[in-house]
């Protein structure tokens, strides 16, 4: 149980980091696309976003996945389900910041996401 839990922890703060660093890091290359209190209207922007939202999903299913190495599938869908929790109260809070198309297409990737990538390590995700 506790390695389970180590899992989801880990996963869910490799997310975390991941998204807030690219975030940052946008944010100081591109002020003037993606200023912290102004909407991205830049659908190559969006795009982008939505990219590197699969790949740090998939890159957190399978860190999951490594560190709960028996029957990682629970753990990988408890973070997939922690994960869409999380991704909906941040799209409500930034709704008038990026289109609906966005918030939809973001919330609908993190499950899948995550969950392939704790296929990739080996893991069933299906029960």
């Amino acid at each position: 149980m506790g390695r389970a839990i180590a899992a989801v922890v880990a996963g869910y703060l490799l997310w975390t980091v991941l998204w807030l660093g690219f975030n940052a890091g946008a944010q100081s290359l591109f002020p003037d696309t993606i200023g912290a209190s102004q909407p991205i209207t830049s659908v190559g922007v969006l795009l982008t976003y939505l990219a590197y939202t699969v790949v740090i999903s998939v890159a957190a299913g399978f860190v999951c996945a490594a560190i709960r190495t028996k029957n990682p599938a629970k753990a990988v869908q408890v973070l997939a389900g922690l994960l869409l929790v999380s991704g909906v109260v941040a799209e409500v809070s930034y709704w008038d910041a990026t289109p609906v198309w966005y918030h939809l297409v973001f919330l609908a990737l993190l499950v899948p996401s995550t969950l392939f990538g704790g296929r990739l390590k080996g893991g069933a995700t299906s029960g």
